[in-house]
C-alpha cells in the first residue's frame, strides 16, 4: 500500500483525524488506473494531504473546506507551487531573504497574556515558555495584518505555519478537545516557527473556503474524491484552537478544552439523521467522470445505504482497505474503509 515516506512532502504536518496519508500511494494507484491526469476535486480537503499528493502527480487540484485553518493549510500546501516572497514584509524590516524573516519571528518575545493564561496556566496545552513564544507570534502576525504588510496568501501561509509549528509542541493526543494530564515528550521540546513547504510542481491548484456542496457545482471534474466526516465528531470542536488562531481572535473560552463560547460551525455529515441526505444532495449536483467515495465501515451512513446511493450514479467498484484511525490511547487503532469507484464517463 505504500508508506508515509512515499509522500513527496514526507515532512511532519499537524495530526488531523481525517488524514489519509498512509493510504495515499494506494489511492493514487487505484485512481490512475481509471484517469491518469486532469482535474481532481477534494471538497473535504482538510489540511491538504490528499490534494498536495495528487498535485505532485500532475493533476489540477481543487480543494475546499469550511474551516478557516484547514483552508489556510490548503493554500500553503496545495495552491502554492513556491514559497511566498513576503516582499513587503522583508522591505519593511530590511531583510534580504525569507530565512532572515523566520529568524526574526523566532526572536520576538512579546507574549499576549490571554493565550498564555488560557492555554498554559488554566489548561495544560503548552508549557509556559512555549505558550509565550506562540503568543508572541500570534500578536506579531495580528499587528502585521493591521499594517497590511502581507498579501492574503502570505497571511494564510504564516498562520497555517504557526498552527503547524504549534502542533509540534502541543500537549495533546492529536486534537485540541483535551490536553494530556502528564507532559508528553514532544510538549517539552522548544517551540520553533517553521514555514510549511509547498508542493513545487508547476501545476495549477485552486482552494476555496466553502461547503462541499458549493465547490462541486463550480465545474465538471475528471475525478471527484469524496471523503466526508463519517461520525459525530465535529472537526470544528476538536480543532477549535487552530480555528481561533486562523481567525485572529481572542474569544471568551470555557470548559476543560478552552472552547470559545460562541462557536457554531457544523456539517450535516456529522449528524445521523442528515448524513445520507447530505450525500445524496451532493451527488445530485456534481458532475464527474470518476467518483471516488472513501468511507469507514463504522460510518453514520451504513454500507448498504452507501451502495444504494452510489448505484444510481454509475457502475460501482468496491475496494477494501485498513488504515489507522484517531485514538487517544497509545495503542494503534485500525479502521476498515471502503473506497468506491463510480465511473460516469
Amino acid at each position: 500500500m505504500g508508506s508515509k515516506a512515499d509522500h513527496p512532502t514526507a515532512v511532519r504536518i499537524m495530526r488531523y483525524f481525517g488524514s489519509k496519508i498512509s493510504t495515499l500511494p494506494y489511492l493514487h494507484h487505484l485512481v490512475s488506473q481509471h484517469i491518469m491526469d486532469g482535474t481532481f476535486c477534494d471538497p473535504f480537503g482538510g489540511v491538504g494531504s490528499v490534494g498536495s499528493f495528487f498535485k505532485s502527480k500532475g493533476y489540477t487540484v481543487w480543494t475546499g473546506d469550511i474551516l478557516n485553518f484547514a483552508h489556510f493549510f490548503q493554500i500553503a500546501r496545495v495552491k502554492r507551487s513556491r514559497q511566498c516572497s513576503f516582499r513587503k514584509l522583508r522591505n519593511h524590516f530590511g531583510f534580504d531573504n525569507t530565512d532572515d524573516l523566520v529568524r526574526y519571528i523566532n526572536s520576538v518575545n512579546d507574549p499576549d497574556s490571554w493565550f498564555v493564561d488560557e492555554y498554559s496556566h488554566r489548561r495544560q496545552f503548552f508549557t509556559h515558555l512555549n505558550a509565550e513564544k506562540i503568543a508572541s507570534c500570534i500578536g506579531l502576525f495580528y499587528r502585521w495584518s493591521e499594517l497590511g504588510l502581507f498579501s492574503e496568501d502570505e497571511k494564510k501561509v504564516l498562520l497555517a505555519s504557526l498552527i503547524d509549528s504549534m502542533d509540534r509542541v502541543a500537549n495533546t493526543a492529536g486534537t485540541y478537545y483535551a490536553y494530556l494530564k502528564k507532559w508528553h515528550r514532544k510538549a517539552l521540546n522548544n517551540f520553533t516557527f517553521k514555514l510549511i513547504k509547498p508542493i513545487p510542481k508547476q501545476v495549477k491548484a485552486y482552494c476555496y473556503l466553502e461547503p462541499a456542496l458549493d465547490l462541486v457545482q463550480r465545474r465538471h471534474f475528471n475525478v471527484l474524491y469524496l471523503d466526508p466526516p463519517y461520525n459525530e465528531r465535529s472537526y470544528a470542536r476538536y480543532y477549535h484552537l487552530p480555528e481561533t488562531i486562523a481567525l485572529q481572535t481572542n474569544p471568551i473560552v470555557t470548559g476543560k478544552s478552552g472552547m470559545p463560547e460562541r462557536f457554531h460551525i457544523s456539517s450535516d455529515f456529522n449528524r445521523p439523521s442528515k448524513a445520507k441526505t447530505a450525500l445524496v444532495n451532493l451527488l445530485n449536483v456534481a458532475s464527474f467522470d470518476l467518483l471516488v467515495f472513501h468511507y469507514a465501515d463504522t460510518g453514520l451512513i451504513s454500507q448498504n445505504e452507501v451502495q444504494q446511493c452510489l448505484a444510481s450514479f454509475g457502475t460501482v467498484e468496491d475496494c477494501y482497505i485498513t488504515s489507522k484511525g484517531y485514538t487517544t490511547r497509545s495503542a494503534s487503532r485500525n479502521i476498515n474503509h471502503h473506497i468506491y469507484f463510480i465511473s460516469n464517463a
